[in-house]
């Protein structure tokens, strides 16, 4: 029975087991996919992946174990990418799951592929996979999933070249283009563009090459790329030249590789290459003109003539502002005149003009002389001509076979030669020395139109100076002459005799200066249009003795040094001390002096004395001169003349003198001269007032003077003392400290004086019972005296007066003008 009960129970179990073994084989209970919870493409650098979650769902009582799974990804019929992968996921009895599943796809097939879809905004990827799991007692099974995922096609960059422009193109700023690029970015995030390679072939034969490192950023939309391009000095050489060579414009290819860089993993780092054909606008490079060379500074430029020839020579800048020399083959003249060619030549120069700079010519051109002296003759008579001077500089351009010319006019003063004269333009005492050769200097203005080697010949003279000297002469030597309006002097040798009596004439103070001058001479050029011409000269006209003497030609005082007077009853003596000035160019040694002054005939000062003093050239020595006065007589012509307005006065100077080691000579002349007169007396006492008692001083008194100053302006008279003594009467003495101010016309000063009670009662007893007695006065002062005048400056005077008078005198009525006049006196 028990036998039986297990045989029927392993009976049962069998069956149980191979009836689930047969549903599990139908398929009717294996892992069914309930639904796709996620699927989509997660990329990272240089990978690409399709992460997917499945919900499976169990429907049998035992856990299966999904080991691996088989993949394929396909847009339409490209396959971009398929795989196989094992996998430890396990789906729970009876139970759902969701099972992730990360499957990678071929990362560069996915890249080209996705470049080739750049038309679309999105493609829609096939995703077929299979996941095998094991059953118990059953061979390996799979479930199978087929999805499809639409994905956004990242865009790749755009660029496009929009532009080929001259950038820059001078010394100053540079030789450079500038390529235009037009970059477009649609949704990469993070775009830059750098490294930029170019090839930009201008013309047939013309290639710029280089690379740029740059680097820009583009964000989402279109940014114009400015990208300059530096020419290399041959390049810049090759396109200027090719603009001197001619054309507007030129053809061109440019290609431009650049490298992109993004943060997108499809398009990290890839280079990009656009190509483009145009037309590159040479205008930008300026004119052509401002690279050829021109004058920039004219130093000099004229027309010189010798004996021999006649030369253009002309100084010049020529500035360069071409990257590359120049070489200047010849140079070419005009000379014109009016508008007419009157001479054109031509000379081969061979200079080279450096790059970009400056460089000094220096162009000596023969002008055809034949030509240019047939024009010369044809304007004798004029001065000067003007002509128009024409200088061109002939080039070549680079690589070509076209010259160019640099090209200079000028207006230029030419003297028109074979014109020359003499005139007289002074006669000047030059010497008067003997010892240093006297001589007389004659000077001739010689208008000479610039003639070469002109020279004064054989020059005979005659000169008449007053009636008194006759001087004659020839040249010895040619005198050359230099310069087209030059001045020569010719020396005329003076004798001792005829020194003598220049200076005899001079100091006796005449006037008569003229002179008469009657001289041939011949000119001479090496100029064969002028050849020896013989010129005659007959001229008057004033000796100029000596400059700045201002006509006053004898010995003269400028300055008094001290002025000593005294007067003693009818007779006075005057002392002076004077600066005494030679205005002659000659020492003049004084012997003796004699002075005589009268007026109407009656001699009322003279003097006699002998002097050994020289005079220096046009300079100053001082001495004394002392005069005896006849004071009465003076007296008598002045109080004669008291209504006058002035007195005139004649002097006789007689002068003993020597000049070197020549002769003595003695020469007399006469000066006559106005001094005015005052109507009234220069001093007179008006009033005494007191002013006070002194212990010391005595009686103090203030003297009213009135003063009668008739032309002297600016008086000052200062740092005076005084000794005044009346017989029997008083004794007065003492200084003032002030300056006294007296203007012209008449003044009242105030002059202190102080004297004792003893002299104040002598002088009012004295007046009361002795007004006829005559007493002696003697009257001493000095005082230093200052003028306008500059012969009277700082000039100490001393004046010295013996008299006797009656002091007090009874004033008497006056009834008429004519009393008026005798009291006056």
């Amino acid at each position: 029975m028990k036998k039986t009960g297990w045989i029927i129970l392993v009976v049962l179990l069998l069956a149980l087991i191979g009836g689930i073994v047969y549903f599990v084989v139908k398929k009717k209970y294996y892992p069914k996919v309930k639904g796709v919870e996620y699927i989509n493409l997660e990329m990272a650098k240089d990978t690409a992946f399709i992460k997917t979650g499945i919900n499976v769902q169990n429907r049998i009582p035992l856990p299966i174990a999904i080991d691996s799974i088989r993949y394929v990804f396909k847009d339409q019929n490209d396959t971009i990418g398929r795989g196989r992968m094992t996998t430890d996921h396990t789906l729970p009895a009876l139970g759902d799951k969701v099972v992730d599943f990360k499957m990678q796809l071929d990362f560069e097939k996915y890249r080209e592929h996705i470049k080739e879809q750049q038309g679309k905004d999105s493609i829609k990827i096939d995703v077929a996979m299979e996941a095998y799991f094991d059953l118990p007692f059953i061979s390996p099974q799979s479930i199978a999933m087929d999805r499809q995922i639409t994905v956004p096609v990242a865009k790749s960059p755009e660029m496009q070249v929009s532009e080929l422009k001259v950038r820059s193109f001078s010394v100053e700023e540079g030789y450079s283009l500038l390529l235009r690029i037009n970059a477009t970015n649609k949704n990469l995030p993070g775009l830059k563009i750098d490294n930029f390679q170019y090839n930009i072939r201008l013309g047939d034969t013309l290639r710029i090459e280089g690379q740029i490192d740059s680097t820009f950023a583009v964000d989402k939309g279109s940014r114009l790329l400015e990208i300059p391009l530096e020419l290399s000095t041959a390049d810049a050489i090759a396109l200027l030249k090719k603009k001197l060579s001619g054309g507007k414009s030129w053809e061109y290819d440019a290609v431009v590789e650049a490298q992109i860089q993004s943060q997108h993993p499809l398009f990290d780092s890839f280079n990009l290459t656009v190509e483009k054909s145009g037309v590159l606008d040479a205008g930008g490079m300026g004119a052509g003109s401002k690279f050829l060379p021109s004058i920039s500074k004219i130093k000099r430029l004229e027309v010189d003539s010798d004996e021999e020839t006649t030369r253009i020579q002309a100084d010049i800048i020529v500035h360069n502002p071409s990257p590359f020399p120049f070489y200047i083959d010849s140079a070419a003249y005009y000379i014109r005149h009016k508008g007419t060619v009157i001479a054109r030549g031509k000379r081969n120069y061979e200079k080279i003009l450096p790059k970009s700079g400056d460089q000094s010519f220096r162009l000596d051109l023969l002008v055809d002389e034949s030509a240019y002296q047939n024009f010369m003759k044809q304007v004798q008579g004029q001065e000067k001509v003007s002509l128009e001077v024409e200088l061109n500089l002939i080039y070549n351009l680079p690589d070509t076979k076209q010259t160019q010319k640099l090209s200079l006019k000028r207006q230029v003063q030419v003297p028109v030669p074979g014109q020359a004269g003499i005139q007289v333009a002074g006669l000047e005492v030059r010497e008067l020395d003997p010892q240093k050769g006297a001589y007389l200097g004659l000077q001739l203005k010689i208008q000479s139109s610039n003639l070469p080697d002109l020279q004064i010949k054989n020059l005979d003279y005659r000169l008449q100076l007053s009636d008194d000297i006759l001087l004659q002469g020839q040249t010895k030597e040619p005198i050359k002459v230099n310069g087209k309006a030059a001045e020569v002097e010719i020396p005329i040798r003076l004798s001792a005799e005829d020194v003598n009596q220049l200076v005899k004439k001079a100091i006796s103070g005449s006037s008569d200066w003229k002179y008469d001058l009657q001289a041939t001479a011949t000119l001479s050029s090496s100029n064969k249009m002028l050849g020896s011409t013989k010129v005659d000269l007959d001229f008057n006209g004033t000796l100029e003795l000596t400059k700045g003497s201002g006509g006053q030609l004898m010995p003269q005082i400028t300055k008094i040094d001290t002025l000593d007077i005294t007067i003693a009853f009818d007779t006075a003596w005057v002392k002076l001390n004077v600066h005494v000035k030679n205005p002659l160019p000659v020492p003049i040694q004084l012997n003796n002096i004699a002075l005589q002054i009268t007026h109407e005939s009656d001699t009322f000062a003279m003097s006699q004395e002998k002097v050994s003093t020289t005079l220096p050239p046009e300079g100053s020595q001082t001495g004394w001169i002392t005069l005896g006065v006849n004071y009465k007589t003076w007296r008598d012509h002045l109080q004669h003349h008291q209504q006058q307005d002035s007195m005139l006065l004649e002097e006789l100077i007689t002068l003993g003198y020597q000049i070197d080691d020549l002769a003595p000579q003695q020469v007399s002349f006469t000066n006559k001269f106005m001094i005015p007169m005052p109507k009234v007396p220069v001093t007179e006492l008006q009033k005494v007032k007191p002013k006070g008692i002194s212990l010391k001083s005595g009686i103090v008194l203030n003297a009213l003077v009135q003063v009668q100053n008739a032309n002297t302006e600016s008086l000052d008279i200062s740092d005076i003392t005084y000794n005044i003594c009346a017989e029997n009467l008083l004794d007065a003495c003492g200084s003032i400290n002030r300056t006294y101010h007296i203007p012209l016309g008449q003044s009242i000063v105030e002059v202190p004086m102080s004297l004792t009670v003893g002299e104040v009662f002598r002088a009012l007893f004295a007046q009361l019972t002795g007004k006829k007695k005559q007493r002696t006065i003697y009257i001493n002062t000095s005082a230093m005296i200052d003028t306008a005048n500059p012969k009277i400056k700082n000039t100490f005077v001393r004046f010295e007066k013996w008299e006797r008078t009656v002091l007090f005198q009874k004033k008497k009525k006056i009834k008429s003008k004519k009393e008026v006049d005798q009291v006056a006196q």
